[in-house]
């Protein structure tokens, strides 16, 4: 399996609100029907940061996970690939994707739901 690792950074004329509900409500309208997609994970910096920054370096990541680099190219390659990407450019000034293999170290809060 392997975990795609977005890291964003909002345009100069959104808000930090504007960035996050873009995302969260009108983007992932496309990006969850990306082709074989097993999981998706967005995570919003908080207003808070070390050394007191007053802008975090990046407004966001995302964690996608897909079967194989293969596989998650493809979803990338497609029509609905395609229109996602375009709409990322939209709201996102800085788009990096790196691709990671996932080692499980200490499971997160949401195992102990379980």
């Amino acid at each position: 399996m392997v975990k795609l690792i977005a890291l964003l950074k909002r345009r100069p004329n959104l808000s930090r609100e504007e960035f996050a509900r873009r995302w969260l409500h009108e983007h992932t309208q496309l990006s969850t029907q990306l082709p074989g997609l097993l999981g998706y994970r967005i995570n919003i910096a908080t207003q808070r940061q070390p050394d007191a920054r007053e802008e975090p370096e990046y407004d966001g990541t995302a964690e996608m996970w897909w079967e194989s680099i293969d596989a998650m190219e493809t979803a990338f390659a497609s029509e609905i690939g395609i229109q996602a990407g375009a709409d990322a450019d939209a709201f996102a000034e800085v788009r990096i994707h790196v691709y990671t293999e996932e080692h499980l170290i200490m499971p997160g809060p949401e195992a102990a739901r379980d």
